[in-house]
């Protein structure tokens, strides 16, 4: 039978295998300390002001999106250094699998370790409120906001994961950067398209999407079908193309 040098299930369970034996202390470190940080804020919160202690999920969610960014950002790491990179690039296994393993630790393992480690947290610093201070539990992890957040993650998550594969070193600051520059060209130019398009039909030449400024199909057009569409290309569509771009990246460093 001839062997497919393209995908094997064995080979990527292998380099998932090897990336977590490679970093489990760190990532033990990394997950343990963040862990008791996060108790210890929560219950300096239930101590002095338990009113705030429904707002620590969003606090507890923004940290998870920062340390999986970073974590994404160095995935590819071993690219940055010469004898690391000929060691990676020299394994047996195709950039299909490559790609298929960062992407299965990064946005899957990641997200889904902590999620259910915020769980826990939530869950233990509830039963020490509850002995200690007798305050009402807080919740909000396991619900739509807490499912929505990971989906977003999923999304976003993707860019950082071009931005290991193709900046080298400093990747995290570099994507962040050209998120920012990238965003305030699309800005500039929605911003320019829109002014030029509108403004000959608007009283005073003013850019103003709105009821008495628009016919109500053009109305219709920026306040519903725009954003429908946006909607449709940021959950189903913005995954698939960041890894399609992600994976020539890593085709061009491999030769």
């Amino acid at each position: 039978m001839k062997q497919n040098n393209i995908f094997s299930i064995r080979r990527l369970y292998l380099l998932i295998r090897r990336y977590v034996l490679s970093n489990t202390s760190g990532l033990f470190i990394a997950f343990g300390g963040l862990a008791g940080t996060l108790m210890v804020i929560s219950l300096l919160v239930a101590y002095f002001n338990p009113a705030n202690l429904p707002g620590l999920i969003p606090f507890y969610l923004s940290i998870m999106f920062i340390g999986g960014y970073i974590f994404t950002s160095n995935i590819f790491s071993e690219l940055d250094y010469p004898r690391r990179a000929h060691h990676y690039l020299t394994l047996p296994v195709s950039v299909t699998e490559r790609l298929g393993s960062a992407w299965i630790v990064t946005g899957i393992l990641y997200p889904l370790l902590a999620f259910l480690s915020i769980g826990l947290i939530v869950f233990v610093a509830n039963l020490i409120m509850n002995f200690a201070f007798d305050l009402q539990p807080f919740q909000g992890v396991f619900s739509q906001t807490g499912l929505n957040a990971i989906r977003t993650y999923l999304v976003t998550q993707s860019v950082f994961l071009l931005g290991a594969a193709y900046f080298r070193k400093n990747n995290f600051l570099k994507t962040l950067l050209a998120m920012f520059v990238v965003g305030m060209v699309l800005a500039v130019i929605t911003g320019l398209f829109g002014w030029m398009l509108l403004s000959p039909y608007v009283p005073g030449g003013e850019f103003s999407i709105g009821p008495g400024n628009l016919s109500a199909g053009m109305e219709s057009l920026f306040m519903n079908t725009i954003p429908a569409t946006a909607r449709i290309l940021f959950n189903y569509l913005a995954v698939p193309f960041f890894l399609a771009v992600t994976w020539f990246t890593l085709k061009e460093r491999e030769v």
